[in-house]
């Protein structure tokens, strides 16, 4: 009895907070993410950076060199090294692979996402951070690897809300149908945004501090302010909206479009989640 009793009097938000409290990086794998942050992070990061990183850790070594070989990168010669393969691709194609395969494959890997909202989460976030990348490149306002790794971070504190299941999905559907902003809607039914359920998760994994900046401001909200916040703020609308009024950061944008459409679609071929 009291434990039913404890169920009912349990919030939405603190069922959400639970729920964040538990998503857990590997313990073999948390050292990688640390470093590759780290990296990521870093503006003046080298070859050798990355490489004393990723040459510890077989799979994403392994994915590194599958993608020098493939049609995107072969020079007609097998690349059978690390080094080789880093190379072959480029410091900065490495940083984003990398950075895509960390999130993709190993953090939102261990979180027991449906199939079909990973996929989701996955082509909207790879979708913004190729915006945002654009973004960065043609106004200069920010280093666009840097921006690339922001964006793709910047929705993970949606994960908890979609493992709270159906309830979450009629908010999204809502925030589509009506054009409300997502996270109002999130603060309506559950007490909290995902902006902020984010920026707990994002401490909780020892992201470095400009990108849970990113997590917790990329809506607007939280007081949050910065280059970094703002290039993803309007990739983040405009990929939801391509037809949104963000400034002159819109026409921008809108005129890359198709060239944003083609670095999704290869980004996520070279990954192999087309």
């Amino acid at each position: 009895m009291d434990k039913d009793l404890h169920k009912e009097t349990v919030t939405p938000r603190e069922a959400l907070l639970a729920r964040a409290d538990k998503l857990k990086v590997l313990p073999t794998l948390a050292p990688i993410i640390d470093k590759v942050l780290s990296v990521a992070a870093d503006d003046n990061a080298s070859f050798r950076d990355l490489s004393d990183v990723l040459k510890y850790d077989q799979a994403i070594s392994s994915k590194i060199i599958s993608i020098a070989n493939s049609a995107y990168f072969s020079r007609g010669s097998q690349t059978v090294s690390l080094e080789r393969a880093m190379a072959a691709i480029g410091l900065d194609e490495v940083r984003r692979i990398v950075m895509c395969l960390v999130f993709l494959k190993e953090m939102l890997g261990q979180c027991e996402l449906s199939q079909g909202d990973l996929a989701s989460l996955w082509r909207h976030t790879l979708s913004v951070a190729c915006a945002a990348r654009t973004l960065a490149e043609k106004t200069l306002a920010a280093d666009s690897e840097k921006v690339f790794t922001a964006a793709i971070l910047h929705d993970v504190g949606k994960v908890p809300f979609l493992l709270h299941g159906d309830a979450y999905r009629t908010v999204q559907e809502e925030a589509r149908r009506t054009g409300r902003d997502v996270c109002s809607l999130e603060r309506e039914a559950f007490g909290i945004d995902h902006a902020e359920l984010g920026r707990l998760v994002s401490t909780k994994w020892r992201f470095p501090e400009e990108f849970s900046a990113v997590i917790l401001g990329h809506h607007g909200g939280h007081g949050t302010a910065g280059t970094l916040v703002d290039i993803v703020m309007k990739a983040d609308r405009f990929t939801e909206n391509p037809q949104s009024d963000i400034g002159p950061e819109g026409i921008i944008l809108r005129r890359e479009s198709e060239r944003i459409k083609a670095e999704t679609k290869r980004i996520a071929e070279l990954l192999g989640v087309a």
